[in-house]
């Protein structure tokens, strides 16, 4: 389960059954993790890419 900081509260509905989400950190399954990214309910993630070398620029 990934853990997500949830920046505001939301509700996920799964199997007819609806389940509460409060603000803070918490592990939630993956379902509920893409839900709360796509809606905005969470940040979304950093890139940890290193910026890479400009190549250089190609002679005319």
């Amino acid at each position: 389960m990934p853990k997500i900081n949830i920046t505001q509260a939301f509700n996920f509905q799964s199997g007819g059954v609806t389940k509460h989400f409060k603000k803070g950190e918490q592990d939630v399954p993956q379902a509920v993790a893409d839900h709360a990214l796509e809606r905005g309910y969470t940040p979304k993630p950093k890139a940890d890419k290193k910026p890479e070398a400009e190549a250089p620029a190609p002679k005319a």
